[in-house]
């Protein structure tokens, strides 16, 4: 399906935020998006919460869309889906990548310090250029804005590192009077010593869509104090307590207790603590933040959307209380987190995926990583003495490097940017860089050319187009190169997705099927091992102890941290056979062995890192 183009409204607001490279995006693209899999609990006996006798939004279905904000909101204009309720949670731009240990599921059974942990994933990379960041946000809220009903509120949570910047952002957006709150979630831990106050707070800008707007503040009411109880010192024949107003002097106006206290703008809310709500994600919030969010701003059966999924709490905690929900989230760990979590929850939801043409391993910070060490000849800025705007350096024939500019997995080449990075192209000649040092042995000779990486872009964008905005630039004669992600790595690209395999064996026995797993094996956790066994190695050595390597059984099932079945439909959908799904935690190991009623499936093994083999039946007979 060709790409369809919406219009994004204009912001109406009148605070701006200028800086250099400010773009204002026009347009956001609708791609085609499939329905992959279906989750239905409620037909395996498990119903649902029913919510009343006139349920909003009866006939829609929960949905976890696995695709960037931008893809999803156009994906949701074209079918004409208004959200009643935002929470979004995006990157902070705090400058840390953000890692999940990863266990070995061999029930535990490790001879390493009762440990079975090979080492950390990043889920994802928050490291950003200021100013790329803002606009990266900045043409996501314009997006989120467009498929908000009209007594729709945001909630976008950030802290001190750009906060104070997104909430000029939001002003411009939503416009000044539709400011309602800026709430501090205020919340403790081990505190260190250092040369300023502890950092315990994250702060969430509520804005309105429009002056009419949904609070429910008297369903988010706290218990009140001791010393507040005892003020309401008098009780009505109907046994409810009051206070005579004291605002009046010689006034007899009661008061009555409420339930309980509105709360007021900072929040006391404790991090997660409980295991059973912690799913190993990184920057996972508590399920009490959320509760109350959407409590105070949606009503039951109405619909709650968060963009940035993660761990899956706004899901999760939208169906325990009787809302719909739309999440999702464009690193596949969270997908496979929400999805985990969901399900266990008991809630009924679509899988889908938007075919945008971006290909991922496991999510944006690490395909990143493995792309560029799959590209031939690629030197980092750093070693090129760079400045951060450039990702690098290419080897060209001669032997000199080409400076190359990556746009990312998540974002797409607009004409504004094709304009900002030729300003930047400018500037390498006008700081007078003739030369680009590797190292104090070796330099370069003048930069001659420059690339634009791009995983997709704009369509009207091609190499004349590049061309023709160099030469209206009238100011450099550095040559701009454009080049699609797929044609530099050719072959290479199948290496994203790694190259896992598993023996997989299918019998008829009494009309059923039984399916075995002999054996499973995977690159990238062997070389995962491997790091592991070396670093053990060095360690034993040094403290003068035995060494004795971590070694994988012949059947490699301790590398699976799931097996998942779906089952084909007779309207040719798959759906989730919850009945077959083995999930692994720390401390187990999955069975191996399954017994089907059909020989119509599709079996899904996750390893531990999160990739994902998919086998169709088909392929065993």
């Amino acid at each position: 399906m060709k790409p369809i183009e919406y219009n994004i409204t204009p912001a109406r607001g009148q605070a701006l935020l200028n800086f250099q490279g400010r773009r204002l995006p026009q347009k956001i693209t609708l791609f085609e998006t499939n329905l992959i899999e279906e989750v239905r609990p409620s037909k395996n006996g498990q119903q649902t919460m029913k919510i009343d006798e006139t349920e909003l939004n009866e006939n829609f279905t929960n949905q976890l869309i696995h695709g960037d904000v931008l893809s999803t909101c156009a994906y949701l204009k074209d079918k004409d889906i208004k959200v009643d309720l935002v929470y979004i949670d995006p990157p902070f731009a705090s400058g840390a990548n953000y890692a999940k240990k990863i266990y070995l599921r061999n029930g535990n059974k490790t001879e390493f310090e009762n440990s079975n942990v090979i080492g950390e994933e990043v889920m994802y990379s928050d490291i950003w250029q200021k100013e790329d960041y803002l606009n990266w946000l900045y043409e996501r809220l314009l997006a989120i804005k467009e498929v908000m009903s009209e007594t729709a509120s945001i909630y976008v949570h950030l802290d001190y590192h750009i906060g104070h910047y997104a909430k000029i952002l939001m002003d411009e957006i939503f416009g000044e009077e539709n400011f309602v709150n800026e709430i501090v979630w205020h919340y403790t831990g081990n505190s260190i010593p250092t040369k300023s106050f502890q950092k315990k707070h994250d702060v969430l800008f509520m804005y309105a869509k429009d002056t009419e707007f949904i609070l429910n503040l008297d369903d988010v009411l706290l218990p009140y104090s001791e010393g507040t109880l005892k003020r309401y010192n008098h009780t009505d024949e109907n046994g409810q307590k009051f206070k005579i107003s004291s605002l009046i002097p010689g006034s007899k106006e009661k008061v009555y207790a409420k339930e309980g206290k509105i709360p007021d703008s900072v929040w006391e809310i404790p991090l997660v603590r409980q295991v059973s709500e912690k799913v190993n994600y990184a920057t996972q919030k508590p399920e009490k933040l959320l509760e109350r969010i959407i409590k105070a701003s949606s009503n039951k059966g109405m619909i709650v959307a968060d963009f940035f999924g993660g761990s899956g709490v706004t899901a999760k905690v939208a169906n325990d209380l009787g809302r719909k929900f739309i999440t999702g989230d464009i690193g596949v760990n969270a997908i496979q987190t929400i999805r985990d979590r969901l399900t266990k929850s008991k809630a009924d939801f679509d899988i889908l995926k938007v075919q945008d043409g971006v290909r991922l391993f496991r999510n944006p910070a690490q395909t990143q990583a493995k792309i560029f060490s799959l590209i031939d000849g690629f030197v980092s800025n750093t070693e090129l003495e760079l400045n951060t705007f450039w990702d690098g350096g290419i080897q060209s024939r001669r032997g000199t490097y080409v400076p190359v500019k990556f746009i990312g997995l998540d974002k797409k080449l607009t004409k504004e940017q094709v304009d900002f990075i030729i300003q930047q192209v400018i500037s390498l000649e006008d700081n007078e860089q003739e030369e680009i040092k590797i190292d104090t042995e070796e330099w370069i000779n003048k930069i001659a050319a420059c690339k634009i990486i791009y995983a997709y872009k704009d369509i009207d964008i091609d190499q004349q187009y590049v061309n023709k905005a160099v030469k209206l630039a009238k100011k450099t004669s550095i040559k701009v190169e454009l080049l699609s992600l797929d044609d530099l790595l050719e072959e290479k690209a199948d290496l994203l997705l790694g190259e896992d395999t598993a023996d997989i064996s299918m019998t008829k026995e009494n009309g059923k099927y039984k399916i075995e797993i002999k054996q499973y094996f995977s690159p990238y956790l062997k070389t995962k091992i491997d790091d592991f066994n070396a670093k053990r190695k060095e360690t034993s050595f040094k403290n003068q102890q035995k060494y004795k390597p971590l070694e994988l059984s012949e059947s490699g099932l301790e590398m699976l941290e799931s097996v998942q079945f779906d089952t084909l439909l007779k309207n040719g959908i798959w759906t989730s056979n919850l009945n077959l799904e083995d999930k692994a935690d720390v401390k187990s190991k999955v069975k191996g062995i399954y017994i089907l009623d059909t020989d119509k499936f599709k079996i899904k093994i996750r390893n531990i890192a999160g990739d994902e083999l998919i086998i169709k039946s088909d392929e065993l007979k």
